[in-house]
Formats: C-alpha cells, sequence, structure tokens
C-alpha cells in the first residue's frame, strides 16, 4: 500500500475484516443497542456509527437511505425509557387485560373473569355469553388501573432519557442513520487491502507463514510501522510493502530506507511498474527499472521488484524471498 495512502492500523483491520466478512453488494442496517449507541453488525464484529463513517469516506460503502432512531433534545441520548399513565387519575399502577365487553349490562373486564366451567358468563349479571359481536365484543387488549379502576385501551405516556429528561411524544428529536451497501470497488484503499489478502492467500500455499498489515517496532526509533506482509522464512523475517500509486515522489524511496535501517529486517519494495516508470522519470533513471531503483538502496536492506500483474508479483516475490 503507498504510503500515501497510508491508513491508521485500526482502519486497516477494519478494512481487512470487511473483505473477508461481506460480499459486494450486501447491506448493513443500523441498530441501536443501549448504553452504546447506533451500532452496525457484521458478523460478531460490531461497529460504532462514528467509526464507520471514516469507512464510508473511504468509499468503501454507498449510503442507500437513513433509519430515524428517537433522540433526547435536551442531551442526545438514545436509550428512552416509556412510562405509562392512567388517563383517569395519572396512576402508573396499570395492568395489561384481555377485554371482555358484556353488551346487556355493558361490564368490561379481562376474560379471565368471565370464564367458567360452562364457558364464559358475565360476572355481574350471571347471563352466558355466546356470540361474540352479539352477546359480548373483544375489542383486545387494553389496561386497567389498580388505582381507580377504570379500563381503557390506550394509556398516556412519556418518555425519559438515561439522564433524567422527561419528554413527550412532539418534543423528541430524530437522529438519522445511514443504511449502507457495501461497494469496495471504488475505494483504492479496499483494493490495496484485497491485494494485500491474496498475496498473503498466495504465499501461503507456498509454504510461507505470512502476516498481513503487520505492526513491527522500530530498532532505533522505537516507533510502531505498519507493513503490508511480514513473510516468515524460519529464524528470518522479511517485511513486504507494497507500491502503486501513480504520483512520484523523493519520499517514496527516503521512507523506504528509512524504514529498513529502522526495523533491521530486510525490506522487499514491490512497485507497480506505473509507479516505477514515474520514479525513474522523475529522478531521471535509465536502464532496466528494477537495477536502476534497486541502486538506491544498499541491497541488503531493500529488494526492489518491479511488476505489471499479481501473477508477476507473486513470481518476483517468491524469488526475492528464496534469495534472503
Amino acid at each position: 500500500m503507498a504510503f500515501e495512502d497510508e491508513l491508521t492500523l485500526s482502519e486497516l483491520r477494519q478494512v481487512e475484516i470487511l473483505n473477508r466478512l461481506l460480499k459486494p453488494g450486501e447491506e448493513l442496517r443500523p441498530e441501536r443497542i443501549r448504553g452504546i449507541g447506533v451500532v452496525y453488525k457484521i458478523g460478531e464484529l460490531t461497529i460504532r456509527e462514528e467509526r464507520v463513517s471514516t469507512l464510508i469516506k473511504l468509499g468503501l460503502f454507498r449510503i442507500k437511505g437513513h433509519v430515524s432512531f428517537a433522540i433526547c433534545p435536551v442531551c442526545g441520548d438514545l436509550d428512552l425509557s416509556l412510562n405509562l399513565f392512567c388517563p383517569n387519575c395519572n396512576s402508573q399502577d396499570l395492568e395489561k387485560v384481555d377485554l371482555v365487553i358484556h353488551y346487556e349490562c355493558h361490564y368490561a373486564d379481562d376474560v379471565s373473569r368471565f370464564r367458567t366451567p360452562k364457558g364464559l358468563v358475565c360476572p355481574v349479571c350471571d347471563k352466558p355469553l355466546k356470540v361474540v359481536g352479539v352477546d359480548y365484543g373483544r375489542p383486545g387488549i387494553s389496561y386497567r388501573c389498580s388505582t381507580c379502576m377504570s379500563v381503557f385501551q390506550f394509556p398516556l405516556f412519556s418518555l425519559t432519557c438515561s439522564n433524567g429528561h422527561v419528554l413527550r411524544l412532539d418534543e423528541l428529536a430524530l437522529h438519522r442513520s445511514p443504511v449502507l451497501v457495501y461497494e469496495p470497488s471504488g475505494s483504492r484503499q479496499a483494493t490495496a487491502v484485497s491485494r494485500v489478502l491474496s498475496l498473503i492467500e498466495a504465499l501461503s500455499s507456498h509454504g510461507y507463514r505470512a502476516e498481513p498489515f503487520a505492526v513491527l517496532r522500530g530498532q532505533l526509533s522505537h516507533l510502531e510501522h505498519v507493513v503490508d506482509a511480514l513473510v516468515h522464512k524460519g529464524e528470518k523475517r522479511c517485511a513486504v510493502v507494497l507500491i502503486d500509486n501513480s504520483v512520484a515522489s523523493p519520499d517514496t524511496v527516503s521512507r523506504l530506507l528509512t524504514l529498513a535501517l529502522d526495523l533491521q529486517v530486510p525490506v522487499v519494495a514491490a512497485l507497480s511498474t506505473g509507479f516505477a516508470n514515474n520514479i525513474a522519470k522523475f529522478l531521471r533513471l535509465e536502464g532496466n527499472l528494477e537495477e536502476r531503483i534497486g541502486s538506491l538502496f544498499p541491497r541488503e536492506l531493500v529488494k526492489v521488484i518491479v511488476y505489471s500483474d499479481e501473477k508477476e508479483l507473486l513470481a518476483k516475490l517468491l524469488n526475492a524471498l528464496d534469495a534472503i
């Protein structure tokens, strides 16, 4: 991955996981988890919405639509609790009832009060209730207040956020979270990560143990560096850096040398043909690209290979590893 396109290690790991777990065109919908907020679930991975926004900016996702979540307008809290009240006395001591109404005497109560061994019988007038819609009605689930004993279908309600703000329905604010479609083909970063993962798989098939996006601490600076691949060959290790950006810069050359000197492990710099040509033109190098660019570095520290496609990259990388 080109130095100019470097992502943080956290972002690299996320892009790597996305490549493994998601298929192009797969949809992700936001979910609200109490105490956490809005998240997106990818397999067993849970990513917060604010982290996903970075992946959207990288071009990995297309926004298909939005899901709106109610939030507290005072503090922005997503964790809202529903409070129910009796519309008659404002009590919160309520019970759910499966309401039955006897049309003749107008008595209404839970169906359990009407059940007898002989069927439904009104507990007030003792008359049997035989035909629904004629003798009695079943309006469905309702509520009964245990304080004033009134029965009603729709209680009053308010909402309370976890910070204690009490709200009416018309006072709520809305937070809109995007519905995402995974489309990595338009992202250079996703393409670069996919190339690294394919290379790791190919190296494994040839008997090499390789780690994608390995973190190495510099021997001189003690800073952490992320390399595209760390290949193990017995007791030896080799760092692989893929560079395919189209903008040639002397910084790329100097940073490769700095990386190799700091890590004190051999570095294979794999340059795309387009980038190698640009470097050669920029530095006015003539002749064989690999030899000319490779001559800029100590050979025991940096091995330069130039590739035109993935097949050539693997072949030349295997040759370079064999020579270490």
